[in-house]
């Protein structure tokens, strides 16, 4: 299977354009501007995006994405050497063990030789990451898993509100993630679900690695009558998240619940965040399992300022809370004076995080990975595992609750408006050391576990 994608994208590659900004204002390598500058001043002229996907179009490229910030082209090697100076290859990715990973590279410089003075820049898009535990021998279980729908709605306190009526009716949810396989489980729910490739080399039918329906079906146990369409980014070996969080964004959506990171820096990915939230998006990003951002990492989170990001609290079988030691927390060091995380999602411990049981397409590459420690077969479809990746799906899912709720008045939730939903986690230590101390909101937690309950939620 990877041998095929490998196959493909030697052929065919992919770019970001990004269009010159109306007044000259360019994000370049600095992302941490969007504090000092509105994210409007960093857009190009109305038009320009469009005359710019028309033009790359009568050349024979596929305009796979765009947005009023930027766009995302495709095009066999030839076509793009021709139009942009060089063919774009995979190569592989070393560091990422387990499984085999992908990468894009340019031969050469980059340039539109297509309406250049419309052009800033011409980029190869990074890579993501989903948000995993790594797989480790098993150890003896102290703690009882969580089952779907009913451990998430008991966790989020959200049974009232769904006996009210309160489900999620009528709030449009974009999950980025890397597919959305249909379930058995899915079905039996009566969940409703569309799939949006990303790229159109992707199959919508196939979630080749299994995160994004495991996913998924967290978000839709809290929220089980949202209108949820994954937007999938991935195949097996390769990943374009830019893409997929601009085909997000023309989807309109209430919210966007990403479980990922980037592979490196991906600067234009903040500006495509940012200008999301002043549309009234409420975007969502997992805190990371042990990743931050600093700029000189292979594993980068996104805490794009107004960008809701979420950490890990667990929960015993006896009701203590604490701070999940597979979580991260860290002080921006792209955007300074940014704590991440604004507040938590439910999330296991180590070694290895097994705390929920997920569905997911059965053989794929975490059903595979995960049954070598999780007690699951490797082609159940089944798995068990959790992280801050599933911490923000059940985010997602209270925040649908809210916005069907009114909370926002249409515009992006921020995490004060969460505030008096979020129960307080005062004890435990994160992956990257900040200790709860005794009081929250902290450092570790950020408000707390997000619940459905109180004004906020």
């Amino acid at each position: 299977m990877v041998e095929e994608e490998f196959a493909r994208f030697e052929e065919r590659g992919t770019l970001t354009v990004v269009p010159r900004s109306a007044g000259g204002r360019r994000i370049g390598s600095d992302p941490g501007q969007l504090l000092r500058h509105p994210v409007t001043e960093f857009l190009p002229p109305p038009g320009a995006v469009d005359r710019l996907a028309d033009a790359y179009a009568r050349e024979g490229l596929l305009v796979e994405a765009r947005t009023g910030a930027g766009l995302t082209v495709s095009g066999g090697n030839t076509l793009l050497a021709e139009v942009f100076g060089s063919p774009v290859r995979p190569v592989r990715n070393k560091y990422i063990r387990g499984s085999v990973r992908y990468e894009t590279r340019a031969a050469g410089p980059l340039r539109s030789r297509v309406l250049p003075e419309l052009v800033d820049d011409v980029q190869v898009p990074r890579s993501g990451f989903e948000l995993a535990v790594s797989a480790t021998p098993p150890l003896p279980r102290t703690d009882r898993f969580l089952r779907l729908p009913e451990d998430a709605v008991r966790v989020a306190g959200a049974g009232p509100l769904h006996a009210a009526g309160i489900r999620g009716e009528g709030v449009r949810v974009v999950m980025v993630d890397t597919g959305l396989y249909a379930h058995p489980h899915h079905r039996a729910h009566g969940y409703t679900t569309s799939v949006v490739p990303a790229l159109a080399a992707f199959d919508p039918a196939a979630d080749e690695r299994g995160h994004g329906t495991a996913m998924s079906a967290l978000l839709l146990a809290v929220a089980p009558r949202a209108e949820l369409t994954m937007v999938k980014m991935a195949n097996e070996g390769f990943s374009f998240p830019l893409a997929a969080f601009q085909r997000a964004v023309q989807l309109a959506p209430d919210v966007i619940s990403c479980s990922w990171g980037t592979l490196r820096a991906e600067p234009q990915l903040h500006l495509e965040v940012a200008d999301a939230v002043r549309r009234g998006i409420t975007v969502l990003f997992a805190a990371g399992n042990g990743s931050t951002d600093r700029p000189s990492a292979m594993f980068q989170s996104v805490a794009t300022p107004g960008a809701l990001t979420v950490g890990g609290a667990h929960l015993s079988p006896g009701g203590a809370l604490r701070a999940a030691d597979l979580a991260s927390s860290y002080r921006s060091a792209v955007f300074p004076g940014r704590s991440v995380p604004d507040l938590s999602g439910p999330c296991g411990l180590l070694p290895h995080g097994d705390y929920i049981v997920f569905p997911t397409q059965p053989g794929c590459l975490f059903d595979r990975r995960n049954s070598a420690y999780d007690g699951t077969a490797p082609d159940d479809g089944w798995l068990v595992s959790s992280g801050t990746s599933g911490a923000t799906a059940y985010a997602a899912g209270v925040v649908a609750l809210a916005v069907q709720r009114g909370v926002g008045g249409g515009r992006a939730l921020r995490a004060e408006d969460l505030a008096d939903a979020c129960l307080p986690v005062t004890e435990g230590v994160t992956s990257t050391g900040d200790a709860c101390g005794g009081s929250c909101p902290n450092e570790a937690v950020g408000l707390g576990l997000l619940t459905a309950g109180g004004r906020g939620a």
